[in-house]
């Protein structure tokens, strides 16, 4: 039987909160965003003055990453090597807007996240991306050294 891993709120939470920790105040207000591999949205966050906009283009740029597989700023590169635009995807949620990052544990996609609000998404978004890594690392660590074993 094939195990399909996926993003909890918990670890969800984790990611978004190491990008707020990531971004400057002067920065201005930012969105966070992480979905599920399959796009649902897991958890959302939102800085006080954060327009409407900034807020959908964080859901897209974590959406997109989860989705697709592959960072927002890879998956432009790789579209437009490759001729193509986000309209071939037929999906209104697609974006290439920098600041999407793919979340994976044990070489799976597990999601995406996305940040919106500043000319750093793409640092920030990374931030909170390395922040989930960190939580998978620790767990393989757990699990190798558990009692009992080797």
């Amino acid at each position: 039987m094939i195990t399909r891993l996926s993003i909890g709120l918990d670890d969800a939470q984790t990611a978004a909160a190491a990008v707020f920790a990531a971004a400057k105040a002067a920065q201005g207000p930012i969105a966070v965003a992480v979905t599920d591999a399959e796009g649902n949205l897991v958890f959302l966050e939102r800085q006080d003055g954060t327009s409407a906009v900034d807020v959908r283009n964080a859901e897209r740029k974590a959406y997109t990453a989860g989705v697709i597989g592959r960072d927002t700023s890879m998956f432009r590169l790789q579209i437009t090597m490759d001729g193509r635009t986000v309209a071939d995807w037929a999906d209104p949620m697609v974006t290439t807007l920098p600041g999407g990052w793919t979340l994976r544990r044990q070489s799976q996609v597990i999601g995406g996240i996305g940040v919106s609000g500043t000319g750093d998404d793409e640092r920030l978004a990374l931030a909170g991306a390395e922040a989930a890594a960190k939580i998978s690392v620790d767990e393989w660590r757990k699990q190798r050294h558990a009692p009992g074993e080797g």
